[in-house]
This record gives C-alpha cells, sequence and structure tokens, in this order.
C-alpha cells in the first residue's frame, strides 16, 4: 500500500506541473497569529470566538507547527503549559503495548483527543495523536478542564481537537518537500484542488545509542540499556469535500520500530551483548464522514478508528488490535432572537479489544449518550451556559452497567470589549480501559474496576486584542478511584513483580493556576510566554504523593522581515515527581529513591523565501544537549540535533 500511495503522489505532482498552475495557498513568509477575536469550536460544539469561550483554550496554528519544526503532534503539544507527554522516545514513540499519550492538568489518562470533533481515544490513550501527518492539520485546539458533558467520557482534564485542513482553490496545487537531520529524514507531498486534497509522507529514523536512564542494581552491575534501532514511518491523508454538507477524511499512519536491549559484561566492560530485540509495526487507520447543514443547523459525524501491534522479532510480545465507532447528530437553534441558543444531541460509540495471543481476550462496550447545552444571555455583559449529558454504559461480561448524569455550568462576564471573566464548573468520568480485564495470564482472576469520577471547578479571564492578549485561569480537580499502574504482585498473592496491571487508585487532587501572554512589539517581532503551576497529587494506602511535575515555563520569540522568518522557543519541566524505577532498576512501588531531572528544551528555526514558490528550513532543537527525560520511566528527548528541509510549492 506504501509504494501505491507514492506512486499516486507523484504521478498526480507531475500532472500537475505539466499544467503550469500557480500554488494558491497563503505564502509560508505570511503571519498566522492565534488572536482572541479568532473563532474556536471544541469548547461549546459551535463557533465562539475565543475570549468568549468560558475555558482555558490554547490554539496551535499550521502557521505556528511549521515555525516550530514539529515532525509529530506529540513535540507540538509537548510545549504547552499545562499538558504533560508520557511517551518512549521522541515525538511519541511507542514501546511495544505501551503506548504514549499527552496529559492536562497531570491527569493521566483523562485527556480526549477528537480529530475533527470526534473522539479517537483507544484503551483510555490519546495514541492516535500521530494519525494524521502535521501538513495537513488546519490547526490544533486545546481546552482544558471538564469536557465530559459535551463529549463524554475521558474527557476529565481536557481536549485535543485536531483540525484538518479543507481541500481549497479550483486549480491543482500542492508542494513537495523534504527533510535531513541529525537523527531523521523526510520526504512528502501534497497535491489537491477544491475537491480533493491527498497528503503522503515517509519518515526514516536513525540509530540511537542510548534512549534511557541506565540503572545499576549493584556496583559495576548495571541492568540493560535501551537504543533505538533505524526505522520507518509511512503517514497518508486524503480529504474530499462531496459536496456543500458532505465531506470524508481516511487518514493512515505505519510506523516500523525496534528496540534493543544490550547486557552489560563488567569483565570487559562491554555493552555489546544483545539481550532481547523487540520489533513492532504499528499501524493507525481513521475514517471520518461529516454532514454538515448550516442553514438547518444540523450536523452529523461518523468516524472508525483501528489500532493494530504486530510483533515482528520473537523477543516482540505485544499482538494486539484496537476499534472504535463513533456516531453521532447534533442539533442547534437560536433563541430570543440569537440572544440564547441551544444545542442538542445524541451520541453511539463501541469500541473493542482482541489480544491475539489469548482465545478470550476479546471484549465489547457500548455507549450511548444524549446531551444539552443552554446559552442564556442574562443582560449584554452577562451570560450563562447550563450543559447536562445522560451516558449509559452497557452490561458486559466483566462490567456492570452504568447510568451517568453529568452537569456542568459555565459563565462569562464581559468587563469591558476587550476584557471577560468566566468559571467553568462541570463533572466528568472514565471507565477502565476495555483490555483492562486482559493484563493476567488468566482472564478468570481479573480484578475489579470502577469508573474514576470527579468534579473540576475553574475560573479565568482573558483580556487581550490582536496586538496584545493575556490569559489566566485558576483551577481545582478532585477524581476518585483515579486509575494506576502497579506490579502485578500489589494486588494479587503469587502475582509478576515484573508485570504492570491497571487498578483504581484512592483520589487525585490538582490545584493550580496557568498563564499565557502574547505581543506583537512591532510589526517584526512577536513574544509569547506561559507558566503552569500546581499541585497534582494522588493518594493510595500510603498517603498522599506527588503524582506529575508541579511547573512548566514556556518562552517564545519570533522574527519576521520580508521573506526571513527566525524564531526561538523553550520549554522547562520542573519540580518533577518520582520516578518509577529506583535506582537499583526495580519498581518504586511508590516508594521512589530519587526525582525525574527537570527537563529544558531549546530550540531555534529559521526559514527563508528563496523563490516565491521555494522556501529553505533549518532548525537546531535541544541547544543544551541535555539528557531530558520524558516521562515517569525515564526514556530521553533525542540530544542536540539539527534539520534542513526544503519546500518546492507548485
Amino acid at each position: 500500500m506504501n509504494k501505491q500511495l507514492l506512486q499516486a503522489a507523484v504521478v498526480t505532482a507531475i500532472l500537475s506541473g505539466m499544467n503550469g498552475v500557480v500554488f494558491a495557498e497563503q505564502s509560508e513568509m505570511q503571519m498566522q497569529e492565534y488572536t482572541l477575536d479568532d473563532v474556536v469550536v471544541t469548547a461549546q460544539r459551535v463557533e465562539t470566538k475565543d475570549i468568549d469561550t468560558p475555558a482555558t483554550t490554547t490554539v496551535i496554528t499550521a502557521q505556528q507547527l511549521k515555525d516550530s519544526g514539529a515532525v509529530t503532534v506529540y513535540e507540538a503539544l509537548e510545549r504547552v503549559p499545562g499538558l504533560s507527554s508520557t511517551s518512549y522516545g521522541h515525538g511519541g514513540e511507542q514501546y511495544g503495548g505501551m503506548f504514549s499519550r499527552i496529559s492536562a492538568r497531570g491527569f493521566d489518562k483523562g485527556t480526549l483527543l477528537l480529530i475533527d470533533g470526534t473522539p479517537a481515544n483507544l484503551l483510555n490513550y490519546n495514541s492516535m495523536l500521530n494519525s494524521v501527518p502535521v501538513d495537513a492539520i488546519e490547526r490544533i485546539e486545546i481546552v482544558k478542564g471538564a469536557g465530559s458533558v459535551l463529549y463524554g467520557a475521558e474527557a476529565m482534564g481536557g481536549v485535543i481537537n485536531i483540525i484538518t485542513k479543507k481541500p481549497v482553490g479550483e486549480k491543482v496545487q500542492g508542494r513537495v518537500t523534504g527533510s535531513i537531520g541529525s537523527y531523521d529524514k523526510n520526504y512528502g507531498v501534497m497535491v489537491g484542488n477544491e475537491h480533493v486534497t491527498f497528503t503522503y509522507r515517509r519518515d526514516y529514523r536513525k540509530p540511537i545509542h542510548q534512549t534511557s536512564r541506565i540503572f545499576f542494581s549493584a556496583p559495576n552491575k548495571a541492568t540493560t540499556r535501551k537504543s533505538r534501532e533505524a526505522g520507518t514511518k509511512d503517514s497518508a491523508f486524503l480529504s474530499l469535500h462531496l459536496n456543500d454538507r458532505l465531506t470524508a477524511t481516511y487518514a493512515y499512519n505505519d510506523t516500523d520500530s525496534t528496540t534493543n536491549e544490550y547486557d552489560y559484561r563488567p569483565v570487559w566492560r562491554d555493552w555489546s551483548k544483545i539481550k532481547a530485540t523487540r520489533r513492532y509495526h504499528y499501524r493507525q487507520q481513521r475514517i471520518g464522514v461529516t454532514y454538515d447543514d448550516a442553514d438547518h443547523g444540523w450536523r452529523s459525524k461518523f468516524a472508525w478508528i483501528r489500532q493494530e501491534v504486530r510483533p515482528v522479532s520473537k523477543d516482540a510480545t505485544s499482538d494486539t488490535d484496537s476499534n472504535a465507532y463513533h456516531l453521532e447528530t447534533q442539533k442547534e437553534w437560536d433563541l430570543r432572537g440569537g440572544k440564547d441558543g441551544l444545542v442538542g444531541g445524541l451520541e453511539f460509540h463501541r469500541e473493542n479489544y482482541n489480544n491475539n495471543k489469548k482465545s478470550d481476550a476479546h471484549l465489547e462496550r457500548d455507549s450511548y449518550a444524549a446531551f444539552l447545552s443552554y446559552t442564556h444571555r442574562f443582560s449584554d455583559r452577562f451570560s450563562a451556559i447550563f450543559g447536562v449529558r445522560e451516558h449509559i454504559v452497557k452490561k458486559n461480561a466483566y462490567e456492570q452497567r452504568q447510568n451517568v448524569f453529568l452537569p456542568q455550568l459555565q459563565t462569562t462576564y464581559t468587563i469591558t470589549p476587550k476584557a471577560v471573566w468566566y468559571i467553568n464548573v462541570g463533572k466528568s468520568f472514565e471507565m477502565p480501559a476495555v483490555n483492562s480485564w486482559f493484563a493476567k495470564q488468566k482472564v478468570s482472576q481479573h480484578h475489579m474496576m470502577k469508573p474514576q469520577s470527579g468534579w473540576s471547578y475553574e475560573t479565568g479571564v482573558k483580556i487581550g486584542d490582536n496586538k496584545e492578549s493575556f490569559k489566566a485561569a485558576v483551577f481545582r480537580m478532585d477524581i476518585k478511584n483515579q486509575f494506576i499502574w502497579v506490579p502485578e504482585s500489589d494486588l494479587i498473592l503469587g502475582g509478576d513483580p515484573n508485570t504492570s496491571v491497571q487498578t483504581n487508585g484512592d483520589e487525585f487532587r490538582n490545584v493550580g493556576i496557568e498563564l499565557e501572554y502574547g505581543r506583537q512589539i512591532n510589526e517584526n517581532l512577536r513574544v509569547r510566554l506561559g507558566g503552569y503551576y500546581a499541585n497534582p497529587r494522588a493518594r493510595d494506602k500510603s498517603g498522599w504523593h506527588q503524582s506529575e511535575a508541579r511547573q512548566q515555563y514556556f518562552a517564545g520569540l519570533q522574527y519576521r522581515k520580508d521573506k526571513l522568518r527566525i524564531g526561538t522557543d523553550w520549554y522547562v519541566t520542573a519540580g518533577r515527581q518520582g520516578a518509577y524505577y529506583l535506582m537499583t532498576g526495580k519498581s518504586a512501588s511508590g516508594k521512589p529513591d530519587h526525582k525525574i531531572p527537570n527537563r529544558v528544551e531549546g530550540q531555534l528555526t529559521m526559514s527563508y523565501e528563496v523563490k516565491p514558490d521555494q522556501t529553505l528550513s533549518f532548525g537546531v532543537y535541544n541547544i543544551l544537549n541535555r539528557e531530558n527525560p520524558i516521562s515517569q520511566h525515564e526514556y530521553w528527548s533525542l540530544p542536540r540535533n539539527y534539520r534542513l528541509s526544503y519546500t518546492y510549492r507548485f
């Protein structure tokens, strides 16, 4: 399939060039900064100006994605204060059946991914984040706080909505890109017109000698060293504009990933003995269909997503299939001459999981929901949104039926035309992952789990205009029965201490503040600053303990002059929690002997429009060359590295 996709793209590009068309997309050098007057759709399911949205919102535009040099969505989201990454290598790499994810406000497994407005989580993880190529993304909307009333389960800490590009332009247009770097290289092509857009990209990853901390069980006796071997990733995205109301998309992502483990031989001081080679194919697919009748306020969506994990080497063990189907329809009403509004809808969601190595490890889960969100304007300054959802999870072989009622209240008060104060209070919930029952060797001996649920409280202000903006929010989260991973031996007599299983913790709490500031200093220079300071804690039988980083800071500077763009971004994660492993390499089991080191990432990116149809870009990443741990397991991001890219538009 990969060769067929590439051949189709190349042939289309050649034919387009022969027709002499001119690329109609906005110039790469044109400033496209997001402002508070721009519209977001995720927070309320309808188009609303950011300044009038009663929630903490962050938007990453297509231009900002280009300026950042991000190769994956994970790279872009890791730089947003209030979001934390759990991955097993650079850019959201995964390790066997351990999936990468992004979490909001320190709450793991509680952030919902949407793609074009439809849920795309699998097994409670937003590991489908990289299923859409960066070049096919129009913008990413991040909304923090409880979102379950509008979007159902899993939207406990926040919602991430990837909004893809739509076909534009009467004539065929496109671009070809290529990039080389210290640890990766890629090439890609995008072609399309007003009816269809096709994007294809292939990435090649070079080996990395060491990808995580090495732990010593005794002097001169180390646990294994992990390395990343060479690999590839193929990404494709197809967008079809079938008519004025009907659109369809297809996303395809296939990753070939290999990790080696090496034993240390003290006598020779040598790491050359391979202990295990784990090679996997990760394949992700998504089909989305949207029917949008704006004249009558109807909108319906269907989505199917699938993730396959296939072992290739003998030491690779995970062999699983995960699927989800989502169908929804909603109706919008304007009331009181457009002063008030009502949004209501129905949803059906099915997910299933199959472990191909266990004949009885298969389960389906069906959910049904109805929601209403009513916006009432009490005056020219004050309005409120009242939302409710009734969510039903059907009984299956391992779970009892769940009837969950979720309320939400949001208010906005316009202080001045450029300043708004808002309040957001809501309840959210999440079911255990559909594969939680199959962590043990014998499914019949599963341990029971409960849904996690709780309340989020938030108040904040948004101030600004096109030149300068400021956002501040104070929040609190109280969650019961938080999902956690523990060694199997902690739960079951005779359990395997080296196998992690999912169970309920006692309680999660987080109280914090988030700040975001942006200013256009002059026509050439723009600055962005952000900060997050919180106290994420979880309680278990041993008491309260810190569960995520307490501090995150961001600073970015963007310079634009004629055909030149130069940007630098710095991101810091500090005050981090205890590590998952002891310095001996054993699981800490809630009693860590050290904390995860701080993460400091700095980068410098430049782009220059050589000709109207050609752009050259260069970036330096992890400038300080730090061993930056991404997650609690102390896997690292890349060392200092460089990328050089070229784009030709036709």
